[in-house]
């Protein structure tokens, strides 16, 4: 599925972004995880004004030691991760026309700065990007497909168990009011416990809503089942 998408200009950037942070700021409150929240609120991040990459990278630099790459869009998930290893965070600076509020083909500076860098900002969600980023290291294609899906039902669009509540954890769902109340509430999807052994070999689509779920127990202990990830424990093992 290929969409031209369309950019806002200059002038129109930060209207989105305050457009689309006051739509979110609500959900967000009330369905992101407590590490989440805590992230975002060490970030501070402009409500009103779309962060430019240059001084927030400086900023999240001296809090917690990430930066922020600018990329052109996508890039391929050896170099995402390699980038992940050295505490530097890919993300685009455009962001999506004042038209296309709802949706956006591939991630824009608001899934990416809104989504991601209140997880940068917290050192449980970081450990679990610096464990996936160290099991793609060396990893066959395969085992990078297997650190990918992980991923993807984590730090994209994970759920995590809060006492009795479960709540968002994923990126995806922070950036998106649709799904983040479609992941937590619709019945029409399914929400099973977070099984490293499943959730390596669980196939995902990026271009429609997820059929599926999985929830993790928390942060640190999501960050323990890593271990058994890619190819740097099979050495340890050997």
């Amino acid at each position: 599925m290929h969409h031209d998408h369309r950019r806002a200009s200059e002038d129109q950037r930060d209207l989105v972004w305050r457009t689309l942070v006051e739509r979110q700021i609500g959900a967000v409150r009330s369905g992101m995880a407590r590490e989440f929240l805590e992230g975002l609120e060490r970030s501070a991040l402009d409500p009103a004004r779309m962060p430019r990459h240059a001084s927030l990278s400086r900023k999240l630099e001296d809090l917690c030691g990430w930066r922020i790459e600018t990329v052109p869009g996508l890039i391929p998930a050896r170099d995402f991760f390699a980038l992940l290893r050295d505490r530097r965070f890919p993300s685009p600076d455009w962001i999506r026309h004042p038209d296309d509020l709802e949706y956006t083909p591939e991630p824009d500076a608001f899934h990416d700065l809104f989504g991601h860098v209140p997880q940068l900002a917290s050192s449980p969600y970081s450990d679990v990007l610096g464990r996936l980023a160290d099991a793609a290291r060396d990893a066959s294609d395969a085992e990078l497909a297997e650190v990918e899906r992980v991923y993807w039902f984590t730090i994209e669009f994970g759920l995590v168990q809060e006492g009795a509540a479960v709540r968002a954890l994923g990126a995806g769902l922070a950036s998106s009011i649709a799904e983040l109340e479609r992941a937590l509430r619709s019945p029409g999807v399914r929400r099973r416990p977070f099984l490293i052994q499943e959730a390596r070999h669980q196939g995902f689509q990026t271009d429609q809503p997820q059929e599926l779920y999985l929830v993790a127990p928390g942060l640190a202990a999501l960050a323990a089942s890593l271990a058994g990830l890619g190819p740097a424990s099979q050495r340890r093992a050997g």
